[in-house]
């Protein structure tokens, strides 16, 4: 009888596969070295070769701690490793249709963690441990772990053609060669149980509101669980009405468009590619939804400490700005927030006292057209100000929102009204649905030399795809980005 069980979480089966490598790599790696005469000489062996002297030779010592002691040091290395493994895409679940050579990023993974893990040996100044052991656990698990991945995914790949296991269905619209394509490549590949459940034709151009009603109702109708748009010339504002409907029936949506080649070029998003045209992933908000109240537990505990840490460079960054210009130490500005809710937002001043009032003068200055302002070499930016833009320091006031609950330390950056009235497209409004941050995709993919509407893209993009592995690579980007001051003015 067929299966109608499916799995939800793609990386669990991956992460299992990772873990039992993990284990029988530390198992065969112990009895190597503690069983085994040929093992005994084979360690021996590549300590001469490595110039390492193993002190005491207290093997019995080391036997019985490595026994006792096999649960705690695994989960410690499966939770360095399964990090660092997710940072690399290598959980990417249902993202991409194409298989992805990972080899690389699993030898680049454990290369890492067995130096992080060296690394820490060298600080704690602990000699106890020989370095041959997590040396060889590692160059195994290597091993252990693309043989395991690979018997996972073909046993996978059975279960779902025997009985009919973990079955994905897919809505393809479009009508060129490329709609073809796509949809003979998933009937014949079947990627992560994927089928085409059925195809509509589409043009550019003609994706007016009766035909979004008639996507809908296929979309219902045959109970499909991907959208799949596959009409590279549509153009930005019909890709987001694809996006929204998907969204809306709680359904992820993959896009074959070069209209959205910012998030490959800047933002360096990682995309499947159908001959030379990207084909894009978004995923359903509503599933990061069910991790907001513990996203901002954790945002409210951060905010807490980073505002007790970073008290004293604020004084300092407040004496600076009164010597250098006086009174007020802090610019305060009514932002648009989320579900378009206006707040007032706190930075640390950058400009002369009266640059409000000198906006109608340097309007036509604007280097990033409608819906935003920027320029460059602002005229109303103080020498301090320039300093404290350059690296980013006159946001840390805003830790202040994150405390009120205005704002997250990661999501869009809110706007002021100025922006917010400018804005000439209706999807643009899709980057309120959640909470402006301190920091987002835009900000490390380019920030002020990027366009209006490619900050708008990265944001939908951001808010369609959010989990805390992009959210971590985000933070780790703007912690570069703010070191060697790219892309601000």
């Amino acid at each position: 009888m067929p299966f109608e069980k499916r799995i939800r979480h793609l990386w669990l089966p991956l992460l299992a596969a990772d873990i039992a490598a993990l284990a029988s790599s530390y198992g065969v790696t112990f009895l190597l070295r503690f069983k085994s005469a040929a093992g005994e000489s084979l360690f021996t062996a590549l300590n001469r070769a490595l110039g390492v002297r193993e002190h005491g030779g207290l093997h019995p010592l080391y036997e019985d701690f490595y026994a006792g002691a096999a649960f705690r040091i695994i989960v410690i290395m499966a939770a360095v490793l399964s990090v660092l493994y997710a940072l690399n895409d290598l959980y990417p679940g249902r993202r991409f249709l194409l298989r992805r050579m990972t080899g690389w990023k699993v030898v680049l993974c454990n290369i890492i963690a067995l130096g992080l893990f060296y690394g820490y040996f060298y600080l704690e100044q602990n000699l106890f441990h020989p370095r041959s052991m997590f040396a060889s656990i590692v160059a195994l698990n290597i091993v252990f772990t693309l043989v395991f991945r690979a018997g996972v995914e073909r046993f996978l790949d059975y279960a779902r053609r025997r009985w009919n296991f973990d079955r994905w269905s897919a809505l393809v619209v479009g009508s060129g060669p490329e709609a073809d394509e796509l949809a003979e490549g998933i009937d014949a590949l079947r990627p992560h149980g994927l089928r085409v459940a059925g195809r509509l034709p589409l043009k550019a151009g003609c994706a007016d509101a009766a035909y979004m009603e008639r996507v809908r109702e296929r979309v219902r109708s045959d109970g499909a669980d991907v959208l799949v748009v596959a009409e590279k010339n549509l153009s930005v504002s019909e890709i987001m009405q694809f996006i929204g409907i998907a969204d809306t029936e709680r359904m992820t949506c993959k896009v074959l468009t070069e209209r959205l080649g910012v998030l490959v070029r800047q933002a360096e998003i990682p995309v499947d590619m159908v001959g030379a045209v990207p084909l894009f992933h978004f995923g359903c908000s509503r599933e990061w939804k069910l991790l907001e109240s513990l996203y901002r537990v954790v945002s409210l505990f951060a905010a807490v400490v980073l505002f007790l840490v970073l008290l004293p460079v604020g004084a300092v960054i407040s004496l600076l700005i009164l010597v250098a210009g006086g009174r007020p130490v802090f610019f305060v500005q009514e932002r648009i927030g989320i579900n378009r809710r206006p707040f007032t937002m706190y930075k640390f001043r950058t400009m002369h006292t009266r640059a409000e009032e000198m906006q109608a003068e340097v309007e036509e200055l604007n280097e990033s057209g409608r819906g935003l302002f920027k320029v460059r070499r602002d005229p109303r930016v103080t020498p301090v100000g320039r300093l404290l833009r350059k690296y980013s320091l006159d946001e840390l006031p805003q830790i202040v929102n994150v405390l009120r609950g205005e704002m997250g330390f990661i999501g869009p950056r809110p706007l002021p009204k100025r922006d917010f009235n400018n804005y000439y497209e209706k999807w643009h409004y899709a980057r309120h649905s959640d909470l402006p941050g301190m920091t987002c995709l835009w900000q490390v993919s380019g920030r002020s030399a990027l366009s209006f509407e490619n900050m708008c893209i990265l944001d939908v993009y951001y808010l369609m795809n959010r989990t805390w592995v992009l959210d971590a690579k985000i933070i780790l980007r703007t912690i570069w980005v703010v070191l060697f001051a790219r892309g601000a003015y």
